[in-house]
């Protein structure tokens, strides 16, 4: 059984985020989430551009699997949300490893990213903003407990009235 690590960085909308990158690929691949890194097949960093040193922390903890990928050549390694969308191919340049950078926008993406990586053996890079396409392929929202999280709107102004992350 293939599995799936996801360290998701900052705010509520991203564990949003996350849960969506594993149910795609739990689709699309059959990969299941694991609780370390050290099992996965796949090892994706959501990330966020809000809080304090977001940036830094990923490139850290981007260091801390640099060596399962080298005991692993066939490990995926992907960078993906705020900080991918802003860093793009830099995050590739910075750490060679990474296979995948993908912005919250193309996360519905991540099985062509990761089968073309496969194929071309080239880092993929795909932070563009289409048009609210990414709705239209993500799988149905799973029903878990009483509470959810809902999609207000994409991308981070630092201050809706309703969020409490930039003042945390």
């Amino acid at each position: 059984m293939k599995k799936i690590y996801i360290k998701t960085f900052g705010c509520q909308m991203n564990e949003y985020d996350s849960d969506k990158m594993a149910d795609v690929l739990n689709i699309s691949d059959g990969l299941v989430k694991t609780d370390t890194p050290d099992d996965a097949d796949v090892i994706l960093f959501n990330t966020c551009s809000v809080r304090e040193k977001a940036q830094e922390k990923v490139f850290h903890d981007l260091g801390r699997v640099r060596h399962l990928k080298q005991a692993n050549p066939k490990l995926i390694i992907g960078v993906g949300g705020c900080v991918a969308s802003q860093e793009g191919a830099a995050i590739v340049s910075r750490a060679p490893f990474v296979d995948v950078v993908f912005g919250p926008q193309t996360l519905h993406r991540l099985p062509e990213l990761i089968a073309k990586k496969r194929e071309t053996g080239r880092a993929q890079v795909d932070i563009s903003f289409p048009e609210i396409e990414k709705f239209d392929h993500l799988p149905p929202a799973r029903v878990e407990g009483a509470s959810a999280f809902v999609s207000i709107m994409e991308g981070c102004s630092k201050y809706c009235t309703f969020c409490v992350v930039p003042y945390t």
